[in-house]
């Protein structure tokens, strides 16, 4: 019996480990869906388009329904900091829901995108009269905070060369696989890459052109691959 229960605990926790990985969205129940769906209003975005604003007073949360995002901030020689894209089913703008305070970065559309904007009173409303709702919110700024603890340790202790190829490796987690291999597609930019890991786009072309000529990463039209995973690994351990 104890051998079985551990059994099914295990699976249980595999299951919230996966179901964490999962957009904000497909991880509600349905009663909490309908709830959002009945007191939001949707709206398209252009590409380019600020969907929010840094420094914005406003407390209105918003789910990403089409398209893609990006929170970022422009640092004062204007250079483009970027701290995470935003993906379908995704909820953004939450803290600014939660404490009421100013925008601390900008959320802007990289493509056509249609978001769902939740009023600041609907969202308090709904996360004190669903507790599943909550929950999946608390999952969701635990990863966040988690993220961001990791990206510190990186800047802090990683070279660029390092953090490119951990940049890299996020970003295969969620990549297809074509013919054995990790297939990035699109292809992020030299620039889009030295903004999400705090660097000039410059370094960033010859650690990209170095990886090329190791024969790790090959630009094959739109799409970005990576030949060799472990190896591109076994870079990040090794010691310099």
């Amino acid at each position: 019996m104890i051998e079985q229960e551990t059994i099914e605990q295990e699976t249980i926790e595999q299951e919230t480990v996966v179901t964490g990985s999962l957009a904000f969205i497909s991880r509600l129940c349905d009663a909490d869906l309908a709830a959002l769906t009945k007191r939001w209003h949707e709206r398209s975005y252009r590409h380019n388009e600020l969907i929010i604003s840094h420094g914005d007073t406003g407390r209105d949360v918003f789910f990403l329904l089409e398209g893609r995002a990006r929170v970022t901030l422009v640092s004062a020689d204007g250079r483009e900091i970027a701290y995470r894209d935003v993906e379908p089913g995704d909820i953004f703008g939450e803290l600014g829901g939660i404490d009421g305070i100013a925008r601390s970065a900008s959320v802007v559309a990289l493509e056509a995108t249609r978001a769902a904007r939740l009023s600041g009173t609907a969202f308090r409303d709904i996360v004190m009269t669903h507790p599943t709702f909550a929950w999946v919110l608390l999952e969701h700024l635990s990863a966040q905070l988690r993220r961001m603890t990791e990206r510190v340790f990186e800047y802090s202790t990683l070279v660029v060369r390092k953090r490119l190829i951990v940049e890299l490796l996020h970003r295969a987690e969620k990549a297809a696989l074509v013919d054995g291999e990790v297939s990035i597609s699109p292809a992020p930019t030299h620039s889009e890459l030295a903004a999400m890991m705090s660097t000039h786009r410059e370094a960033v072309s010859r650690e990209m052109s170095d990886l090329a000529k190791r024969g790790l990463i090959e630009k094959r039209g739109s799409r970005l691959l990576l030949h060799d995973v472990s190896a591109l690994r076994a870079l990040v351990d090794k010691k310099e």
